[in-house]
């Protein structure tokens, strides 16, 4: 993208990434959670410069105006959101594979036993065998459920029942877009939900993430910092600019009531998608 519209109403305006960029450090940082695409108004982010030369830009993971020639990402995206539909379709119940080691949807089986009469025995006797109804419930990694929500599709308002270590969830009550998080008067009384949507830019020592969705929540890395960094490589804050994300976490208000803290759960219940560049 080369232009971005900005809704801040002091600085209400389309702003190309020529001009915005040489906006002061402290400018960039109070506009840059309030762009959107002029053409479809989708959530937009700005990305600046790499140290290796990569051209600041805007960009935006929700457009639905050039998905008539998406690129290669977001091609996947929609291939794993039709995919999830058809999931969704043909199953009750939805596993979530939290490992990013496997490329394919799993299944998981489930024996159903039941006592069946099939004959009688030398006395003459019924005799009763048991045999089991196999039932199949897929499972799909977390890599597959962001890129299906970013594309757009129906799995967050789903009424499909999603299994989490035994526990049961409807998917509408699950899956909460940042701007959507309703937080809790404090982390003791808040339920954990999947928390999902775009990043807008880390603090200078990626220990906080700011999504682009909103400007009011901030997600917390906490002591789980070190090893996400290593687990996705993360080398600069540049990588987190424009990011998808996933997590299953708490969402609660600070102390002074004025922003909403998201939590991780743990570092493994947790996937981003890096922008291509």
């Amino acid at each position: 993208m080369f232009d971005a519209k900005c809704t801040v109403e002091d600085s209400y305006r389309t702003y190309s990434i020529v001009d915005f960029q040489q906006l002061s450090d402290n400018e960039i940082a109070r506009l840059r959670q309030f762009l959107e695409c002029p053409k479809c108004g989708g959530k937009a982010f700005y990305r600046k410069k790499s140290v290796d030369g990569k051209a600041a830009c805007f960009g935006s993971r929700y457009h639905t105006c050039e998905d008539a020639n998406p690129t290669s990402q977001r091609q996947t995206e929609i291939q794993n959101a039709i995919e999830v539909e058809k999931i969704i379709a043909s199953s009750e119940i939805i596993n979530i594979t939290f490992s990013s080691r496997s490329a394919r949807i799993k299944e998981t089986q489930t024996a159903i036993v039941r006592s069946a009469t099939v004959g009688c025995d030398a006395k003459g006797k019924n005799v009763h065998t048991q045999q089991a109804n196999t039932t199949r419930t897929p499972s799909v990694r977390l890599k597959k459920i962001l890129d299906s929500l970013m594309a757009g599709s129906s799995l967050a308002d789903s009424e499909s029942i999603i299994s989490i270590d035994g526990f049961r969830f409807k998917a509408k009550n699950l899956f909460v877009n940042f701007s959507d998080s309703s937080p809790a008067i404090n982390i003791n009384s808040a339920k954990p939900k999947m928390y999902w949507g775009t990043v807008s830019h880390s603090d200078d020592q990626i220990e906080w993430l700011n999504p682009a969705d909103c400007n009011d929540v901030g997600i917390s890395l906490g002591s789980y910092r070190d090893k996400i960094i290593q687990n996705f490589r993360i080398s600069n804050k540049r990588c987190l600019e424009g990011a998808g994300i996933i997590l299953f976490g708490y969402c609660f208000w600070n102390a002074r009531k004025n922003r909403k803290i998201i939590k991780l759960w743990n570092d493994e219940r947790l996937y981003i998608s890096f922008l291509e560049d």
